[in-house]
């Protein structure tokens, strides 16, 4: 399988620029790879909302904490009253009495509950929020590590095919320049068609190895794309990386007090015994100051007429 001369030298060009980078321009370094990844990371970004969100458990957590609970009713009420009496005059007429009373009645309360102590299901619930906060604290720096750890693959993924690409163009000039001089020894009666077979042979499968290697080039800025949020220009070869632990028990000592999922599972814990404590206390009493102010505003109309028919 063979492509065009000028669209094989852009494809060489362009991986020579993704593994060894320009001398004129700027290599986009391991470091701003991962930046770029924290900032624009779909992942990454759902983490912090889910954080934040979190986070407003401590506030309702404190709302007990000596502040007061305020409750305030507003009422309004209307009664109408109509009365109507008939009674016979001396003279033998009617006597009609009609007596009407509106009544108006308004009232606000406002009442104010301070908490001293509710069986110690506040100090109870302000540990759940923050050993909940701290387990999600860890689960999104979880996320960051495995997002950043996938670019970080991503990148040296990159880098890998890049260079592989211009290995595979090497050995297949190199078979075609083989294939060439086998080609004129034949000519000249120094070689054989089985030996031209045989080069033109390895030529193909040098070609078919090129176009295998480029589809796992295209596949890796794909891949690079998905983690960074673009496409990959030009890398670094040879990133700076920061030294490992020097023995086995300190990589297991950085890896049990750093660990994000041993810290969550750890603050979960907490979280959890927080909880039962805070179950626990709706089972005791609770101590609490109650003041309370009604306003009553109360106003009637009354209304009278008198209609006397005489005969």
């Amino acid at each position: 399988m063979a492509i065009s001369t000028p669209s094989w030298r852009a494809l060489v060009l362009t991986a020579g620029l993704l593994a060894f980078g320009s001398t004129h321009a700027h290599a986009q370094t391991l470091s701003e790879a991962l930046a770029a990844t924290y900032e624009t990371n779909p992942n990454i970004a759902a983490a912090l909302d889910q954080l934040r969100a979190t986070d407003e458990q401590l506030a309702q957590a404190y709302q007990y904490w000596w502040r007061p609970e305020i409750t305030s009713t507003l009422e309004y009420g209307k009664e109408w009253i109509d009365t109507s009496t008939s009674n016979t005059t001396d003279s033998g007429g009617n006597a009609v009495t009609d007596f009407q009373q509106e009544t108006d009645l308004k009232q606000a309360e406002i009442t104010t509950t301070l908490y001293l102590w509710r069986g110690g299901q506040t100090t109870a619930a302000i540990d759940n929020a923050m050993a909940t906060i701290n387990a999600q604290r860890a689960l999104f720096d979880n996320t960051v590590q495995s997002t950043l750890k996938t670019a970080a693959q991503a990148y040296a993924n990159v880098v890998l095919q890049a260079v592989s690409l211009n290995l595979a163009h090497e050995h297949e000039t190199n078979m075609l320049g083989v294939e060439k001089t086998v080609n004129d020894l034949l000519i000249a009666r120094q070689a054989t068609t089985v030996d031209l077979a045989q080069v033109t042979l390895s030529v193909i499968e040098a070609q078919s190895s090129r176009a295998d290697t480029l589809g796992e080039l295209q596949a890796a800025r794909s891949t690079f794309n998905a983690s960074v949020g673009s496409y990959p220009t030009e890398l670094q070869q040879w990133p700076s990386l920061p030294a490992l632990p020097e023995t086995l028990e300190e990589a297991i000592e950085i890896a049990r007090r750093d660990n994000p999922s041993i810290i969550a599972a750890k603050a979960e814990v907490l979280a959890n015994e927080a909880a039962v404590r805070e179950d626990e206390g709706v089972l005791l009493p609770t101590i609490s100051i109650v003041g309370d102010y009604t306003l009553e505003i109360e106003s009637t109309t009354y209304t009278h007429s008198s209609n006397i028919a005489e005969h």
